[in-house]
C-alpha cells in the first residue's frame, strides 16, 4: 500500500511531463497493486486448509500473472507396487479402458487433486472464469490467435503468448461442443419487442423455427485426403453444419416475420447429418418443441436436410419451407437450359419467379410444362431442374407460407453460415485441422447464442 501511494505521489510530481499518459500510469500502477492484494489474499485463504506442503504456484487474472502459496498434496505412498500392478488395478477398475495417461492415485490426506484450493477457485484452464470469459469473447471476435493475444494485451493488460491462447481457445471450444449436447444450457427466455413498436406490427401464432445448412472450411491434406469434392475434383474443405433456433409472434405489414430479440440459440459441429438432427432435436425440446409453438423448418433443399426433417421431426403439424431464394437459382438455370441462353431475359425470369411467389411450386410447373414443354423433352439438364421442383412442390406453398406469417426464405441460417463460421475460419491462408474449426465454430455459436453471460463454457 505504502509502495502504491509512493508510486502515485511519484506520478503526480511528474504530471507536467505526462499529461497525456497519466491515465495509463495510474492504472499501471493500480494493476500492480491488485496483483499484489489479490497474490496476498490468495496466499492467506490458501494456507489455512488442514494438510499438504506449502507450495507457490500461478494462475492467470484479468488483473494479470498472480502469483501465491497454498497447500501441495503429494501422492500417497501406501504399500508398496509395482507399477505394473498399479495399472492393471486401474485397468479393472476402469473396465480395460485406462482414461488418464500417468495414472490415478490417492493424495496424502485423503485430497482429489493436487491442489484442492486450485478446485475451489473454479479455474479454467489456470484462467479465473472472469478472464476465462473475456479470453472466449476474445477469441471468437479476433480474426486469428496472434490478434487475439496482443489485443487481450493492450485492452486488458493481461500478457499471454500466442500459443497459450490458442490451446486455451481450443479448450473452450471443446467444452462449447460439449454443451452444445446439454438441453440445460439452452432454456432460453425471449425478449420482448418494445410497445411502441409492437403497434405497427400484427400479432401471429407463436412459432418457432428452426434454420439448418452447411458450409465448407478450408482444412489441411490430412483431413481431406481421399475425399472428393465438387465436380470430382479432390475436395479442399469439409462441411461444419450450422442451425440455429428462434422464435416469433409478429409479422410487419408486408407479412415477414420479427423475430424475438436475443431469443436464437446457434450450433456449430462437424458431425455427421444423422448426429447433426439428433442434436438439433435435443436443442428445439429446450427452446419448446412440442408445446405450444407452431413449429417451422427452413432449408435450401438439399437432401440430407430432407432427411433430418423426416427423422428427427416428424409429424404432420411440422411445416417444412423449402428457400423460395435457392428455388429461384434453380428457376433460372432452367430457363437457361430451356432457352439455351447463358444470359437469361430479365423479363422472362421476373415473370416465372412472380408466378413461384404468388402461385407456388404447383403453378410454376404447369406454367414451365405450357410454355417450355419441348424444350424440357428435348434437353436433360432442363429435365433435371424441373425435377427439383417437382420433388419438392409440396415444400413450396409460398403463397400460403406468406398468409400465415411464417419464413419463405432462409436468409438466417446464410447469415449464421457467415458470422460463425466464414467471418473465424475462412479467411485468407487459412487452413485447419477439421476438429480444431468444430471447436471453434462451437465457441463462436455459444457466444451468439442467447446464454446467460455469467455461464461460462465449462
Amino acid at each position: 500500500m505504502v509502495s502504491c501511494v509512493a508510486r502515485l505521489r511519484d506520478i503526480f510530481d511528474e504530471a507536467d511531463k505526462n499529461l497525456s499518459q497519466l491515465d495509463r500510469l495510474i492504472l499501471d500502477v493500480i494493476r500492480g497493486f491488485g496483483i499484489s492484494v489479490l497474490s496476498t489474499m490468495l496466499s492467506a485463504i490458501g494456507r489455512t486448509k488442514s494438510g499438504g506442503t506449502p507450495r507457490k504456484i500461478g494462475i492467470d487474472t484479468v488483473l494479470g500473472h498472480v502469483k501465491f502459496t497454498c497447500l501441495y498434496h503429494a501422492p500417497d505412498p501406501g504399500a508398496p507396487m509395482s507399477r505394473q500392478d498399479r495399472r492393471r488395478r486401474e485397468r479393472e477398475k476402469a473396465k480395460g479402458q485406462r482414461r488418464i495417461k500417468n495414472g490415478s492415485f490417492a493424495r496424502m490426506g485423503g485430497a482429489q487433486s493436487a491442489f484442492p484450493f486450485k478446485e475451489e477457485l473454479r479455474l479454467l484452464d489456470d484462467m479465473t472464469p472472469a478472464l476465462a470469459a473475456l479470453h472466449n469473447r476474445v477469441a471468437v471476435f479476433s480474426g486469428s490467435f496472434r490478434e487475439g493475444a496482443d489485443k487481450l494485451r493492450h485492452l486488458a493488460g493481461v500478457v499471454m503468448s500466442e500459443s497459450t491462447f490458442m490451446r486455451r481457445a481450443y479448450a473452450a471450444g471443446k467444452r462449447a461442443e460439449f454443451e452444445q449436447d446439454l438441453e440445460v444450457m439452452r432454456q432460453v427466455v425471449s425478449g420482448a419487442l418494445p410497445f411502441h413498436l409492437t403497434q405497427a406490427l400484427i400479432a401471429v401464432v407463436p412459432t418457432l423455427y428452426i434454420m439448418l445448412d452447411g458450409t465448407g472450411v478450408p482444412c489441411v491434406k490430412k483431413d481431406t485426403r481421399g475425399r472428393v469434392g465438387k465436380n470430382g475434383k479432390p475436395a479442399g474443405t469439409r462441411e461444419i453444419k450450422v442451425g440455429v433456433i428462434g422464435t416469433f409472434r409478429w409479422k410487419d405489414a408486408r407479412g415477414r416475420p420479427v423475430r424475438d430479440p436475443r431469443g436464437e440459440t446457434y450450433i456449430a459441429t462437424d458431425k455427421e447429418a444423422q448426429s447433426f438432427g439428433a442434436m438439433l432435436r435435443r436443442v428445439a425440446n429446450s427452446r419448446g418443441y412440442g408445446g405450444k409453438f407452431r413449429i417451422q423448418i427452413c432449408g435450401d433443399g438439399a437432401e440430407w436436410i430432407a432427411k433430418i426433417v423426416e427423422k428427427a421431426f416428424p409429424g404432420q403439424e411440422v411445416i417444412f419451407v423449402n428457400d423460395f431464394y435457392h428455388a429461384c437459382e434453380h428457376l433460372h438455370d432452367f430457363l437457361a437450359y430451356a432457352l439455351k441462353e447463358k444470359k437469361v431475359s430479365r423479363k422472362i425470369y421476373t415473370k416465372a419467379r412472380g408466378i413461384l411467389k404468388r402461385y407456388g411450386g404447383h403453378g410454376l410447373i404447369t406454367h414451365l410444362e405450357r410454355v417450355y414443354g419441348k424444350a424440357i423433352q428435348d434437353n436433360e439438364d432442363a429435365t433435371k431442374e424441373l425435377n427439383y421442383f417437382t420433388k419438392r412442390i409440396e415444400n413450396m406453398k409460398y403463397p400460403e407460407y406468406r398468409k400465415q406469417g411464417l419464413y419463405i426464405g432462409s436468409g438466417i441460417i446464410e447469415a449464421t453460415c457467415r458470422t460463425v463460421v466464414a467471418r473465424r475460419c475462412k479467411q485468407a491462408g487459412m487452413h485447419w485441422r477439421l476438429k480444431n474449426a468444430a471447436a471453434m465454430c462451437a465457441l463462436v455459436a455459444r457466444y451468439r447464442s442467447a446464454i446467460p453471460a455469467d455461464k461460462p463454457a465449462a
